[in-house]
């Protein structure tokens, strides 16, 4: 009997796994967005008008957003190529098609440009591709500024591309007045963003600096030893898969339930979305509590090293501050990575439309999952669980690379994404064994997705 229900719930695990590779690997990646156009207008006219407002700031500043924020990538680039992905998606969006016209002018290809403008005529869009032709393509303004300008005006809200358009043809126009109003203008909107990013500069540099400490001090022979987990633990390699298969199966029979219940209530339901994650994993506690950690006598609290020893909360603070550190230095060595191989996330990674525009429930409910939820359980399963279990028969470094790729193939990323979170699931795995504990690595991942939350909030929202 024990074993059709574990064979029924990797059949379970596996179907799902195949349905999210399917969906991953057949579909778009805008897929996942609701509003892709929305969505990106507003990551690229935040980004451009970010690296505008830069221009004010010290070097050292500019140079430390590029790797933290941008991967050292180019910006404008960057949107080309997501506008193009987006057209492609969506042709016909006339949205769409402006700005990507805007950006082509503005990185200098005229030859796309002109191709623009002789499709909008071609099609009878004279208004526009006038527009686009006086802006980029030096064609006469034979005294129609005023329309022209009128006509850039519907086209676009105000942002960053409207005032491109405006600024090109202010200098065609040899409209000073005009330029200083709108530079005025764009420099009114760009300052709270770059006191923001200043903000989340001074925060990742003292995190850094917490970081630097806690190396020093673990390095003069301090004790890291948080509590007494059970690494490697009591249970048998099978056993601890079992456990895993059936709460995966158990997560999956929980998922297709909320699914259904969310059909019933409606989308968007912040209730429903806060308490989806703890159901998921409820199977799975509930198998290990009884199977795994009962039998060795402690429960799931002891058997995780959730309740340091004595003395033991000194070398939590040290930790937490050595994790988050490596953290953020990691970033900064993916950031250079990134910059000499010109590889970076790709937007719809990392963006949450809940967290950009969704009202304070639906928000708030976002915030509960990413920055308590997802680190708390996610350290669980992939650190008190696999990797524990794993270690029953392979050595640390094994059992911590092994796990850490699991754990990064789970998130579906690219390749630049995959490898952050690998080193990070590299990293905690490591501090699991050495201290004892997953309180280090579950504060050191709560406080990696608060910084992650907040630079959406911070730079998209409002």
């Amino acid at each position: 009997m024990g074993a059709l229900v574990t064979g029924v719930a990797g059949c379970l695990l596996a179907a799902f796994v195949a349905l999210a590779v399917h969906v991953h690997l057949a579909g778009s990646r805008l897929d996942s967005i609701e509003d892709p156009p929305r969505a990106l207008t507003l990551i690229v006219e935040r980004t451009m008008d970010l690296d505008d407002a830069l221009t004010r700031a010290a070097m050292w500043e500019r140079r430390f957003y590029e790797l933290t924020v941008t991967d050292g990538r180019n910006e404008l680039d960057e949107a080309i190529a997501w506008y193009e992905e987006l057209s492609d998606a969506i042709p016909g969006d006339p949205g769409v098609q402006v700005r990507l016209a805007v950006l082509y002018g503005e990185a200098g290809r005229i030859d796309e440009v002109l191709d623009t403008v002789e499709r909008w005529r071609a099609r009878g869009d004279s208004a526009r591709a006038d527009v686009l032709a006086a802006a980029y393509l030096d064609a006469p303004l034979d005294g129609a500024l005023g329309r022209l300008r009128e006509t850039a005006a519907r086209m676009l809200e105000p942002g960053w591309f409207r005032d491109r358009l405006l600024l090109r043809l202010a200098d065609r126009a040899g409209d000073s007045t005009a330029r200083e109003a709108i530079v005025t203008s764009a420099r009114a909107r760009t300052a709270p963003l770059l006191r923001r990013v200043r903000a989340l500069t001074a925060a990742e540099l003292i995190v850094l600096g917490l970081g630097l400490a806690g190396l020093v001090i673990i390095f003069r022979g301090r004790p890291v030893r948080v509590d007494s987990a059970l690494v490697p633990p009591p249970w048998r390699l099978g056993e601890g898969l079992v456990v895993l298969v059936r709460g995966g199966g158990g997560g999956v029979l929980v998922l297709v339930a909320v699914y259904f219940v969310g059909r019933w209530r409606g989308p968007n339901d912040p209730l429903l979305a806060t308490l989806s994650m703890p159901l998921m994993y409820a199977p799975l506690l509930w198998l290990a509590r009884r199977r795994l950690f009962a039998p060795a006598g402690v429960g799931l609290a002891r058997g995780l090293g959730w309740v340091p020893a004595p003395g033991g909360w000194r070398a939590l603070a040290w930790t937490i501050a050595l994790l988050v550190g490596m953290g953020t230095a990691t970033d900064l060595a993916l950031g250079f990575l990134s910059e000499a191989t010109h590889m970076s996330a790709h937007w719809t990674e990392w963006f949450d439309e809940d967290l950009a525009w969704g009202g304070p429930l639906i928000a708030g409910a976002s915030l509960l999952g990413t920055v308590v939820f997802a680190p708390v359980f996610e350290e669980i399963v992939f650190r008190g669980m696999l990797y524990a279990t794993l270690r029953r028969r392979l050595a640390w470094p094994i059992a911590a690379t092994l796990s850490a790729a699991i754990f990064a193939i789970a998130h579906g990323y690219g390749a630049a994404g995959f490898g952050s979170v690998f080193l990070s699931g590299l990293l905690w795995a490591i501090a699991y064994e050495r201290t004892g504990s997953l309180l280090p690595n579950m504060a050191a991942h709560i406080l990696n997705n608060v910084a992650a939350a907040l630079g959406v909030l911070l730079l998209l929202r409002g």
